[in-house]
């Protein structure tokens, strides 16, 4: 009897909801994405296992007129157990101020290129060491605002500021420490169009932060994207970023860490691509007061990926990765590991800009 009610009045609601409403309502749209990795390890067997990285359920479009809404949940396995959490949570809007648009609530910091993106959407498997140390295996999120503006140039240029919450950075499943100084950034983005021969956008980068206990952390990068299209193809792809990143801290010297990749993308036909990700990454520095004499020392992987692309909901693909540390005076460490992904899209999966 009680659900009963429950239901009438819910009927009562919607009928008298109003038009321009119901209008919004239907207009709300649905995604949800699957993305199922399998790695082998070539010296550490323990974590050889098919499993789902992340389920993801996307809910987006227009509030009303003049603003749009956004809300993503994602569960990702941590140590066997499925974690369910909020990754984005916004209220948007590009129609309030001309040629300008903002966000306000939980989202991916508008910085560098794969920061950007979730990992389903990434054009290869799992990320460079430059992005897992930097940012995170995925993307550094945080709650705050975010205003980006194109500017009245005959080139495009396009700037985007934000200011976050910081009392976490990375993936925390605690409410973190109240920051000295909050999570910080900018990201200028220039855009070429080539006609036939493609396009370019390219980035510079700045990402600042003290949190609770004194420790700064600077961030500067820059990033790139190259496409060329032939029809609805992406026949090449070329895309790279390179970051450095200084640690101080109060009565300690600095740690500073620099970082980058490069991947090379070509179409074998119109289903298949391959391409090639090469990533470098030196500690210049190992800690904050540290007198450890290891940080002379050079990491670099090759990383070859093939992807199948079956349709626009799914794809399947294959990765290599030959992965060497080296430090001065000692031998080269060497782990070796083969990948494969499923990705599978179910809904209108928003496109992304560029």
């Amino acid at each position: 009897m009680k659900n009963q009610i429950h239901l009438v009045a819910l009927a009562i609601l919607l009928s008298s909801t109003p038009a321009w409403a119901q209008n919004i309502l239907q207009n709300v749209q649905t995604s949800a994405a699957i993305d199922i990795t399998a790695p082998l390890h070539f010296e550490n067997s323990e974590e050889n296992k098919l499993d789902i990285r992340s389920a993801e359920l996307l809910f987006f479009g227009p509030l009303d007129p003049t603003f749009d809404g956004t809300l993503n949940v994602a569960a990702h396995n941590e140590e066997g157990e499925f974690a369910l959490e909020i990754h984005e949570a916004y209220l948007s809007s590009s129609k309030v101020i001309p040629s300008s648009r903002f966000k306000i609530g939980k989202f991916f910091l508008g910085v560098g290129r794969l920061n950007q993106f979730h990992q389903h959407d990434w054009a290869f498997i799992s990320g460079p060491r430059v992005q897992t140390e930097f940012f995170e295996e995925e993307a550094v999120a945080d709650s705050g605002g975010e205003f980006s503006t194109l500017l009245p140039l005959d080139s495009y240029w396009d700037i985007t500021v934000g200011v976050t919450n910081g009392y976490t950075y990375g993936h925390a499943h605690d409410a973190g420490e109240k920051p000295r100084v909050p999570t910080h950034y900018i990201h200028p983005v220039n855009f070429i169009d080539f006609g036939d021969a493609g396009a370019l956008q390219w980035g510079a980068n700045y990402l600042g932060r003290t949190d609770a206990h004194g420790v700064q952390t600077q961030l500067y990068g820059l990033d790139f994207v190259f496409k060329k299209m032939e029809g609805k193809t992406l026949s090449f792809l070329l895309q790279s970023e390179i970051w450095y990143r200084n640690l101080s801290a109060p009565g300690t010297s600095a740690k500073e860490d620099m970082g980058a990749y490069i991947y090379p993308q070509i179409s074998l036909n119109e289903q298949l691509f391959a391409g090639l990700r090469v990533d470098l990454f030196s500690e210049l520095s190992r800690t904050f007061a540290s007198d450890d004499s290891r940080q002379d020392n050079l990491n670099y992987a090759f990383v070859p990926t093939l992807t199948y692309k079956h349709s626009e909901f799914t794809l399947f693909r294959a990765a290599y990765t030959y992965d060497i540390q080296q430090y001065k005076g000692e031998a080269d460490s060497l782990n070796q590991m083969i990948e494969f992904q499923i990705v599978s899209l179910l809904g209108a999966h928003p496109a992304h800009a560029f």
